[in-house]
C-alpha cells in the first residue's frame, strides 16, 4: 500500500488562473520599464525571443523508462483496535516488511507540480522527496510503497505483477494530473508570442512618442556607447529552460554567428542521434551518406525552429547548413569512412566554407565496412594531434577543435564526431545489400 507519511504536496498550492496571470503581470511590468533605447535601437524580432525565452513555461517531461525501483527492509506499525488511551500502553504493534520506492525523473518547471489544473482530481497528491533540476541534472519525485512480508507472502508466485500494479495505478493519476496542466501551458506558450509583440508595439509607440517631440525641440537623444560589434543569429530552441539574455543594440555593419551554447547543442543533438544510430545499426547500414544526413537532418529540425519551418537545410549530397544572408553561418558535413585521404579532403571541404569570421562547422563520419572502429578512431586522433592548434576530446569518438587558417589568420570551429554502424552481413540475410 501506499505509504503515508509526510512529504510534498503537489498540485495544491496555486490555482492554475492566478498563476498565469501572475507570470503575465510580470511581462506587462518588465516591457514597461524598458528604456527607450532599448526599445528604439534593439531589434523587435530580437526582444521577442527574448522575452519568450524568459517567460515561456517548460512544461513536465516524465522519463518513464528511467524509473529507478529500490527496496529496503522495515518495521511497519499496526494500530492495535482498543478503547484503552493509557499513555503508558503502546496501541500498536510491529510487523516485519518491507519499503519500495520508486524514484521518477523529470524535466520542466518545477513550480508546475504546485499548481492545480482546471481539470483535476480529487485527490491527495505528494511525494517522499522531490528534487527540482539543476544544471544538467533531472529533477525526480519519490513513490513509495510498504508492505508487510505477511502481505506479499500471500501473492506467492505474483509478487512482482502485484507491486508493480500497485505503483501503475498510482502513478496513473500523477500522470493524469501534469498532462491536464501541460495542456495549460501548451495554450500559455502558444498565446505568448503575440501578446508579447504587442507589448513591445505599446512601448515602442510610447517611445516614438518622445523621440518626435525630441527632435521637433531639437533635443538629440543619448546613444549607449556600449554598442556591441557582433550579432548573434538567434536560434529558439524548443521549450529549454535556459536563462534568457538580453538582445544586444544591433551595429550599423553585423556580423552574424551562431553563439558558442548553440554550437555545443547542435553537436550534443547529433551525438546523441549517432549514439542511437550505433544501438541499432542493423536499420541503418544499408543507408549512402544523403540517408544517413536526412536522419541528422531530422532530429536537428525537431530541436529548433525558424521563420521558414526549417533552421537546417541540405546544401548538396551530404551538407547540412543553417544560411543567414545567403552564408553559412554553421556547416555539418557527413562521411562514409573511405581511409584517411578522402577524410582529410572532407576536413578540407568545409574549411574552404570559411567565408565568415566566426564559422562553425563539424564532420560527421560514419563508419560501414571496417571490423576495427578502433583503428579509425585512432588514424582521427592523429590527424587532430598533428593539425590542430587545440582540441577536446569528449569522448572516445567526439573531438571539439579550434583550427588555425594560417592564409587568413583567422580560427575556426571544427568538431569531429565518427559513428560505427558497421554490420557483419553474412551473419543474416537482407535485401537491401543484395540489391547493392
Amino acid at each position: 500500500m501506499r505509504r503515508q507519511v509526510n512529504g510534498t504536496v503537489f498540485f495544491n498550492r496555486i490555482n492554475s488562473h492566478d498563476y498565469f496571470s501572475g507570470r503575465n503581470s510580470k511581462i506587462v511590468k518588465e516591457v514597461e520599464q524598458m528604456t527607450d533605447t532599448d526599445i528604439l535601437s534593439g531589434n523587435m524580432e530580437e526582444w521577442k525571443n527574448y522575452y519568450l525565452n524568459k517567460y515561456s513555461i517548460c512544461p513536465i517531461v516524465i522519463y518513464e523508462n528511467n524509473v529507478e525501483e529500490s527496496l529496503e527492509k522495515i518495521k511497519i506499525r499496526k494500530n492495535i483496535n482498543t478503547f484503552n488511551i493509557s499513555p503508558f500502553i503502546n496501541n500498536y504493534y510491529e510487523e516485519d516488511g518491507v519499503l519500495i520506492t520508486f524514484v521518477i525523473p523529470y524535466e520542466g518547471e518545477p513550480d508546475l507540480f504546485y499548481v492545480q489544473p482546471n481539470t483535476c482530481i480529487l485527490s491527495n497528491f505528494f511525494a517522499q522527496n522531490f528534487v527540482s533540476p539543476n544544471g544538467k541534472n533531472c529533477g525526480s519525485f519519490t513513490l513509495e510503497f510498504e508492505y508487510t512480508n505477511r502481505e506479499l507472502e500471500a501473492q506467492k508466485d505474483k509478487v512482482k505483477e502485484f507491486v508493480q500494479t500497485e505503483f501503475e495505478n498510482e502513478y496513473s493519476y500523477y500522470k493524469k494530473m501534469i498532462s491536464y496542466i501541460n495542456t495549460e501551458v501548451t495554450a500559455y506558450n502558444n498565446n505568448l508570442p503575440i501578446k508579447i509583440m504587442q507589448l513591445l508595439e505599446q512601448r515602442k509607440n510610447k517611445a516614438n512618442s518622445f523621440a518626435a517631440i525630441s527632435a521637433a525641440l531639437q533635443i538629440p537623444l543619448k546613444i549607449n556607447r556600449n554598442a556591441p560589434n557582433t550579432t548573434p543569429i538567434h536560434l529558439e530552441k524548443k521549450m529549454m529552460c535556459q536563462p534568457p539574455v538580453k538582445p544586444k543594440i544591433a551595429p550599423s555593419m553585423p556580423e552574424y554567428y551562431i553563439s558558442d551554447f548553440d554550437y555545443n547543442n547542435i553537436n550534443n543533438i547529433i551525438f546523441s542521434c549517432g549514439t542511437t544510430m550505433e544501438k541499432t545499426a542493423r536499420t541503418y547500414y544499408a543507408n549512402e551518406e544523403e540517408e544517413l544526413r536526412d536522419h541528422l537532418l531530422a532530429a536537428l529540425n525537431t530541436h529548433y525552429v525558424s521563420a521558414t519551418g526549417e533552421t537546417f537545410r541540405k546544401i548538396g549530397k551530404t551538407d547540412i547548413h543553417i544560411e543567414f544572408e545567403n552564408k553559412a553561418a554553421f556547416i555539418g558535413e557527413c562521411k562514409i569512412w573511405h581511409g584517411e585521404q578522402l577524410f582529410q579532403s572532407a576536413i578540407q571541404q568545409v574549411i574552404n566554407y570559411s567565408t565568415w569570421r566566426d564559422l562553425k562547422v563539424s564532420v560527421i563520419i560514419f563508419n560501414k565496412a571496417n571490423k576495427s572502429f578502433s583503428t579509425i578512431l585512432a588514424t582521427i586522433n592523429d590527424w587532430v594531434v598533428k593539425n590542430v592548434k587545440n582540441y577536446e576530446r569528449r569522448d572516445a569518438n567526439f573531438w571539439n577543435c579550434k583550427y588555425y587558417i594560417e592564409k587568413e589568420n583567422k580560427e575556426m570551429h571544427l568538431s569531429i564526431l565518427a559513428f560505427d554502424i558497421y554490420v557483419d552481413k553474412n551473419k543474416f540475410n537482407d535485401v537491401r545489400y543484395q540489391q547493392k
